[in-house]
């Protein structure tokens, strides 16, 4: 059974990506295990305390390591990627070997999915960022494009996610396409 790791690139606790993640998590069901990665605790990346890496930043590339697939939830913030989330990534996509700067990273050569919940523009600035970083760091986006959705004002003013048909229709596509691409 294949292992996901599901990463919020929100810490909110009411987020709207996390909340899709769960929707995510509910239709894969028990085709995968499914975990979701905790981040919070990670530090700012700064090479003078890289070596040896904190314990915060050696739990999030244990977890990493361990996954068969990676499946990235984010807002964006100011058509971009969220800074703590490109923090993360930053220590993700560092060499594992101190002594060897050529030594593969925990996210060099996992298979992602990328999706994100936010305004107008469903995240398309947020997304496009990510497959850029993902082909720099050596990460393969499977599954199918990546999937946005825009908020309805009666979302953003009650807190909660609540796709429409159309949109649970394309949510359970993506996750058999994803399924699917970790299977090959």
């Amino acid at each position: 059974m294949p292992r996901i790791l599901m990463i919020v690139g929100s810490l909110r606790k009411q987020s709207f990506n996390h909340q899709l993640a769960r929707e995510i998590e509910r239709i894969i069901g028990d085709r995968a295990e499914v975990t979701f990665l905790d981040w919070g605790d990670v530090p700012l990346m700064n090479q003078d305390i890289e070596w040896p890496a904190p314990e915060a930043v050696q739990r999030v590339r244990d977890a990493v390591l361990a996954a068969d697939g990676l499946w990235f939830f984010s807002p964006e913030y100011n058509y971009q990627i969220p800074g703590g989330l490109k923090n993360l990534l930053d220590w993700l996509s560092r060499p594992l070997d101190e002594h060897d700067r050529t030594s593969p990273s925990a996210i060099k050569g996992k298979r992602a999915a990328i999706s994100g919940v936010g305004g107008r523009n469903a995240t398309a600035g947020m997304r496009k960022d990510l497959e850029r970083l993902f082909s720099a760091t050596g990460v393969q986006i499977i599954g199918g494009p990546s999937l946005g959705i825009s908020l309805t004002p009666e979302e953003w003013s009650s807190d909660v996610l609540t796709p429409e048909p159309g949109t649970l229709g394309a949510l359970g596509a993506a996750v058999d396409d994803y399924l699917a691409a970790l299977e090959r």
